[in-house]
């Protein structure tokens, strides 16, 4: 049993993306073993992985056990044939880098993730049934005081500009890292209210429908 607070959790955004690398497979094991001819990438690098319609696509990993033409995806778990079926691997990761931290947050605030329902009712007995559907799409808002000569003000601009996949980091206080693929929306337009600090909002939208979270 344990509980925390989030206080003294640090943001940070990659800002950097490598080519992508081809992924001929990934292993049906605990963790997955992914098959990339001449990879390069070393253990500890965080990856964007494109692995079919399944629940890893567009997931950040982080690469563990490389060798010459092989990595394990470290604390992913693609045992169950159901949901990674033979085949579900073919695709590519990217490698993320040079994350710039976020720094003066004064708030976050998470929305989305509610479970949807089909609901019917037979005529024959009038009572209701559901069966449920899908999850609405998460996204994080992101509020900090404004100064537009912070590292990160420029790198928020670049994301929403190019419009490319990121991943959003965030450093819990034990040392826990938790990861997501993000769409970025800023503006980097500030708040004008009377007696109060000046502030810019970012929203991060979450690509894949999970996050990933390693213990250190």
């Amino acid at each position: 049993m344990a509980s925390s607070f989030p206080n003294g959790t640090v943001f940070s955004i990659s800002t950097v993306a490598a080519a992508a690398d081809v992924v001929s497979g990934i292993t049906n094991a605990s963790p997955g073993v992914a098959t990339s001819t001449a990879h390069g990438n070393a253990d500890g690098t965080i990856l964007i992985v494109t692995a079919a319609s399944t629940r890893l696509d567009q997931r950040p990993v982080r690469v563990a056990s490389t060798a010459a033409n092989t990595f394990a995806l470290e604390g992913i778990d693609t045992s169950n044939v159901l949901t990674y079926p033979s085949g579900f691997g073919v695709g590519s990761v990217v490698a993320v880098s040079s994350f710039i931290a976020l720094s003066q947050t004064t708030n976050t605030a998470s929305s989305g993730g509610e479970q949807q329902f089909f609901q019917w009712v037979y005529l024959e007995d009038g009572k209701q049934r559901q069966r449920k559907t899908f999850k609405n799409a998460r996204s994080l808002q992101w509020t900090a005081d404004y100064d537009p000569s912070l590292a990160w003000h420029a790198a928020l601009l670049d994301a929403d500009e190019t419009g490319t996949t990121r991943v959003l980091q965030a450093v819990l206080p034990n040392g826990s890292k938790i990861y997501w693929s993000v769409e970025v929306s800023f503006d980097g337009e500030p708040t004008f209210n009377t007696n109060q600090n000046q502030q810019v909002v970012a929203t991060f939208s979450m690509v894949a429908p999970v996050s990933t979270r390693y213990a250190a």
